[in-house]
């Protein structure tokens, strides 16, 4: 069991929350709209990154230390990782047996071959691994070239530099981002801005995840 725990634990990867863009595009952008409108208004979109700011801000000070951005990655690992166990724990009695441990192990081999055979033949082979190793590079190239193209346009939230975002540099970041997105620059995300949010963004998730699974 504890292997399986520190395997989940290992392999559960996490986005930092201070990015305000981490909700654009994603299902949490339905939860913006408090009004149920079909629109994000300027205030629903503060008032969710606020949100995001207090829970980050432990103690409550008005400011968000590197540390309290570690403590709360690490508490979403943490989260994460019991999910992942309590899927494995098919009965639901806080432990693993043998038996759902080798289960739970079985499904991760086979979703493993399934996204390691590339030509969909059923049979992993040199061609899966030359083709997937070609993808993989492919892959660095395009994440690369992205990095490089939008590194002048990434918004700064940490504005001097010190280790730590107030109040003030996180509201600055979130109307910056909140601009950039109202492209008509009424102060509403509209349906159609809220769609080009969605598709730039799964284009993106798409061009970084989908090289395995071609």
């Amino acid at each position: 069991m504890s292997k399986l725990f520190t395997q989940i634990l290992a392999t559960t990867a996490i986005v930092s929350t201070l990015s305000v863009s981490a909700f654009a595009g994603s299902p949490m952008l339905k939860r913006v709209d408090s009004n149920n409108d079909g629109l994000i208004q300027l205030s629903e979109f503060k008032a969710q990154a606020d949100q995001k700011f207090a829970k980050m801000d432990a103690d409550g000070n008005g400011l968000v230390t590197k540390e309290e951005r570690q403590a709360l990655k690490k508490q979403k690992r943490e989260t994460r990782a019991l999910k992942k166990f309590a899927k494995a724990d098919s009965n639901s009695d806080g432990s693993l047996s043998e038996e759902e441990f080798m289960a739970a192990r079985a499904a991760r081999a086979e979703r493993m071959k399934q996204k390691r055979d590339v030509n969909g033949d059923g049979q992993l082979n040199q061609d899966d691994r030359d083709a997937r190793k070609k993808m993989r590079k492919k892959m660095r190239k395009k994440r690369k070239a992205y990095k490089e193209k939008h590194a002048a346009k990434r918004i700064k939230v940490d504005a001097n530099d010190d280790g730590v975002v107030d109040i003030a540099e996180h509201q600055a970041a979130v109307l910056a981002r909140f601009e950039r997105l109202d492209k008509n620059a009424d102060r509403v995300l509209s349906a159609d801005e809220q769609k080009a949010i969605k598709r730039k963004r799964s284009k993106r998730h798409g061009k970084k995840h989908h090289g395995m699974r071609q």
